[in-house]
């Protein structure tokens, strides 16, 4: 609790007056998060001093003028007043309250620009990492409108109810107008829960709400404070059936989540398998990009009969595969997520074709001895990467990884460390399933004989 409670003192001691004197500068690039970056010299607490300069919405090239909101020591952050000089990339954004809703940070940027500077940025940090690459494989880019899981935030106030995304930057919760990202179905699912909490719930409690699109329907988990759906459970589920979703369950800040309906198993069709995924599973964003990503895998491992498919989930990308192998191997810390995956497997037959391994592998990865006998691994980790899996992939004689990353920075380095063992890298593959944000997925192949990986 310290922790956090010095990290408010610092966030609020960098706020800055609304009448700061506002700074004029030149966008020089746009950064790892979206922002268009530049320097400026400008005064604070009577010291004038050059500062990099934080922007979002703007864009290289761009002379714009910008209203500091906070100051610290990685630089000004600001809100863009006005633009000067506009660059020819700029389009007319999709959603009335960009750049305000924190779920996009991108829409003002060409399309073709945008997919140029996330493949800039996967380069840019491979080689400060040292891996050199030949080139990109083309990328696949998710439509708009396909996004099919979403995190809504819903509180009632004493006149109304707040539902949507947060503001950039602030718990200010802001509605998405004309949404070019999601589905239609989430769309409209926000408009329902916000009559849910305007009939239903005390004012003040607020809600977190993730919706995952499955094959038959919309699976909702919502999330509150403890003992929040206290009294209300009939009327959740009431609702929940004539809104048509699939799964209903709730959950509070002590308690595993409580399914409160589900007429039918929810359905995530992987392959040949139907899997019924946990509350709340995680999902790949998109359908489109599940596919590319599937066949991009598929390519890499080729012909491989014995596969171990680590951070495995529900079975995304390895079980597709099964058919074809002779085995398939999945460690995963999760175990609802696990339990899903077997189920899926023994309700086709192909029981014995799979094995079950429930492992932290982050803090304790599989060792030498588990990765021998393995023609070829699949690695999908979180954000933070598998640096420790890593060093011991890098030590093991499989032929062939795929591995596949939503963070440029944190593949890099477990990329280099695959190469430091003897590996030689494939051309990596945008995969962009995050319509106009900073977000990008990478996959990649890794071979031991020196051989062309595909990608």
């Amino acid at each position: 609790m310290k922790r956090r409670h010095s990290d408010r003192k610092r966030e609020r001691a960098g706020r800055l007056p609304r009448n700061a004197a506002p700074v004029e500068l030149d966008i020089t690039h746009v950064g790892g998060r979206g922002d268009g970056v530049g320097t400026a010299s400008w005064r604070h607490n009577h010291v004038t001093a050059d500062h990099t300069v934080f922007v979002p919405a703007s864009l290289p090239g761009e002379r714009v003028v910008a209203q500091p909101v906070s100051v610290s020591g990685q630089g000004l952050k600001t809100v863009l007043s006005e633009i000067l000089t506009p660059s020819p990339q700029r389009r007319e954004p999709d959603c009335a309250v960009f750049p305000a809703c924190g779920g996009c940070s991108l829409q003002h940027w060409q399309d073709d620009a945008v997919t140029t500077w996330k493949q800039d940025l996967v380069a840019g940090f491979l080689a400060r990492a040292g891996v050199e690459i030949d080139g990109f494989a083309p990328p696949h880019i998710s439509p708009r409108g396909s996004r099919r899981r979403a995190g809504f935030h819903l509180k009632r106030l004493t006149d109304g109810v707040a539902a949507g995304f947060l503001e950039r930057g602030s718990n200010r919760i802001i509605a998405p107008e004309d949404c070019s990202v999601l589905r239609p179905e989430l769309i409209n699912l926000l408009d329902r829960l916000a009559d849910l909490a305007a009939r239903h719930f005390p004012p003040g409690v607020a809600i977190d709400a993730q919706a995952n699109g499955l094959d038959n329907g919309i699976c909702l988990l919502l999330r509150g404070p403890s003992g929040w759906h206290d009294g209300l459970r009939e009327q959740l589920a009431s609702w929940a059936v004539d809104a048509g979703i699939a799964r209903l369950s709730v959950s509070d800040s002590t308690a595993a989540p409580l399914t409160l309906l589900a007429p039918a198993p929810p359905v995530l069709r992987l392959g040949d398998f139907a899997v019924t995924p946990p509350p709340g599973a995680f999902l790949q964003a998109t359908q489109d990009a599940e596919t590319a990503l599937q066949q991009a895998v598929a390519a890499i491992i080729d012909d491989a009969a014995r596969v171990l498919d680590l951070f495995a989930g529900c079975g995304t990308l390895g079980l597709p595969l099964l058919p074809a192998l002779s085995q398939l191997t999945a460690a995963e810390s999760d175990t609802a997520a696990l339990a899903a995956l077997r189920q899926a497997v023994d309700a086709a037959g192909r029981g014995a074709q799979l094995t079950c391994i429930e492992a932290d592998l982050m803090d304790a990865p599989l060792m030498d001895s588990d990765l021998d006998g393995f023609d070829a691994v699949i690695i999908d980790p979180p954000r933070a990467g598998a640096a420790a899996q890593c060093t011991r992939l890098a030590a093991s004689q499989v032929p062939v990884i795929a591995m596949v990353s939503c963070n440029p920075a944190t593949f890099a380095r477990d990329a280099a460390t695959l190469i430091g063992g003897g590996y030689t890298i494939g051309r990596p593959r945008i995969i962009d399933q995050f319509r106009f944000s900073s977000h990008v997925e990478i996959v990649a192949g890794f071979s031991r004989d020196n051989s062309t990986v595909p990608a």
